[in-house]
C-alpha cells in the first residue's frame, strides 16, 4: 500500500528521501486503488491526517494525532482504513483482502497537481462538515460515512460518489468480473426498532430497519422522517441504565444547549458521535423525546437484528398519524381532537386550516424510504413532497 504524502506530512513524520518509493505507477487501476494520498492539515485549528484513495477518492481521517502516534502511522493508517470500511458495512473478510492485496504499506511523494488538487478538495469538504469530527478519538468514525456521498468531479467524466466507486473496487477483491456488483462485499447488521409514540389511549408507532453502525443523530432524522415531524425543536436521548447514572445523548455541544443540563443526574455524549450498536447491544429500549415544550415522548425498543447487503435506513409499517406540531401537548392534542370531530363547533373551520401545515401528511412508503436515503446527510422539513 502505497502512501503519496505531502512535504509538511513526510516533515513530521521523520521520513528521508532516502526512504521514499517511487509514485510512479499509482496513476491506474488497480495499483491506484492501493495507493491513498495523504496530507497533515488545520481544520479547526485542530491538526488532522487526511487520507485519499487514489482511484476512488474516499477519505478518511486520523485526528489530532499526537507524536506517538505519528510513530506507529502504519498501525493507526490500516485501522483507519479497517474502521472506515467497518463502518460503511464491508465484510471483514473483504477489508481483509484488500489490506493482504495492498500489502506493506510504504511512503513516496505526492504524484501530481491534479492529485494534490483532489486531496486539497478532499480536506476542504471535511472542513465543511467538521462538526462530525469527534476530539476525544483519533480515526474518526462518521466522517467519511458523510464525505464519502458527495458527489465527485474530473473533467468531462460524469460524477461519481466515492463510496459507490469504493464499493464496486472492493468487489474485484472477491473475484467478480463484474464489479458493477456489490452485494458480496456487504454485510449489514440491521436493528429492526419500533418507535412508540407515548400518548394514552392512541396507538401511533413506526417501525423501521436501521444499519447498527448508524449514529442517533441518524435516528433522530429517521424519526423525524417517519413521523413527518418538523425538526423544529430541540430533542435528546436517554438511556436508562441500572449499573450507574442514565445516559442521555443530546443533540449538540451549544452553550445554551449544555447549560441546562444536569451533569450530576446524568452522563452526557453527544448524538453525532454515538453508534447505535453502542447502546442497542447493551439496552434494549430507548427514550427520544421531541419538542421540550409539547414534550412528545417516543419509547424505542429494539425487537431483532437482521442481515442485509443495503446499508440504509427503511421503513417498514406504521399506525396513527402523529399529533400536529406546536399542538399544546397532550392536552392540547385532545382537545384538537374534539374541535375536529365536531363540525359544528365554532373553532372547526380554523382549526382545519390550521391544522393543514402542521399535521403528518399521508406519504407513500416508498416516498418515504426515498426519503430515508437522505439521513446519513440531515433532515430538513420540507413542504414539497
Amino acid at each position: 500500500m502505497l502512501i503519496q504524502c505531502t512535504k509538511s506530512l513526510l516533515d513530521q513524520l521523520g521520513i528521508k528521501n532516502s526512504e521514499l518509493y517511487s509514485p510512479e505507477g499509482h496513476e491506474q487501476f488497480p495499483n491506484s486503488f492501493m495507493a491513498w494520498h495523504a496530507n497533515i492539515a488545520t481544520i479547526d485549528r485542530k491538526k488532522a491526517i487526511v487520507l485519499m484513495n487514489n482511484e476512488t477518492r474516499y477519505s478518511i481521517v486520523i485526528y489530532r494525532p499526537s507524536k506517538k502516534d505519528y510513530s506507529k502511522i502504519n498501525e493507526l493508517i490500516r485501522e483507519a482504513i479497517s474502521t472506515a470500511l467497518r463502518m460503511e458495512g464491508v465484510r471483514k473478510e473483504v477489508i481483509e483482502a484488500y489490506m493482504e492485496t495492498a500489502g506493506e504499506i510504504t511512503f513516496s511523494k505526492t504524484a501530481s497537481r491534479s492529485m494534490v488538487a483532489k486531496m486539497n478538495n478532499a480536506v476542504r469538504e471535511i472542513e465543511f462538515m467538521q462538526e462530525y469530527l469527534d476530539e476525544k478519538i483519533r480515526i474518526q468514525r462518521y466522517i467519511s460515512i458523510i464525505t464519502g456521498r458527495f458527489i465527485q468531479l474530473s473533467g468531462n467524466d460524469p460524477g461519481f460518489y466515492p463510496i459507490e466507486k469504493m464499493l464496486k473496487c472492493l468487489s474485484l477483491i472477491l473475484g467478480q468480473e463484474d464489479h458493477e456488483i456489490v452485494e458480496d462485499v456487504l454485510e449489514i447488521e440491521l436493528y429492526q426498532l419500533k418507535i412508540n409514540i407515548n400518548l394514552k389511549g392512541h396507538e401511533i408507532w413506526r417501525r423501521v430497519l436501521v444499519p447498527s453502525t448508524y449514529s442517533f443523530r441518524h435516528l433522530h432524522n429517521i424519526i423525524q422522517t417517519v413521523f413527518d415531524w418538523h425538526n423544529a425543536h430541540l430533542h435528546e436521548f436517554v438511556v436508562e441504565r441500572e449499573d450507574r447514572k442514565d445516559l442521555k445523548i443530546v443533540m449538540d455541544d451549544d452553550p445554551e444547549t449544555m447549560e441546562y443540563l444536569d451533569f450530576d443526574a446524568f452522563e452526557i455524549r453527544q448524538e453525532r458521535f454515538v453508534g447505535l450498536e453502542e447502546i442497542f447491544t447493551t439496552y434494549g429500549e430507548v427514550v427520544y423525546e421531541y419538542d421540550f415544550g409539547d414534550s412528545w415522548e417516543h419509547t424505542i425498543t429494539l425487537e431483532k437484528v437482521v442481515k442485509s447487503n443495503e446499508f440504509r435506513a427503511t421503513f417498514v409499517e406504521g399506525i396513527g398519524e402523529r399529533p400536529p406540531e406546536d399542538v399544546g401537548g397532550e392536552g392540547g392534542y385532545e382537545e384538537y381532537l374534539r374541535i375536529i370531530a365536531d363540525a359544528n363547533h365554532p373553532e372547526h373551520e380554523d382549526m382545519n386550516t390550521w391544522a393543514d401545515n402542521q399535521k403528518e401528511r399521508n406519504i407513500s412508503q416508498e416516498k418515504i424510504n426515498h426519503r430515508l436515503k437522505q439521513v446519513i446527510k440531515g433532515y430538513h422539513y420540507s413542504y414539497f413532497l
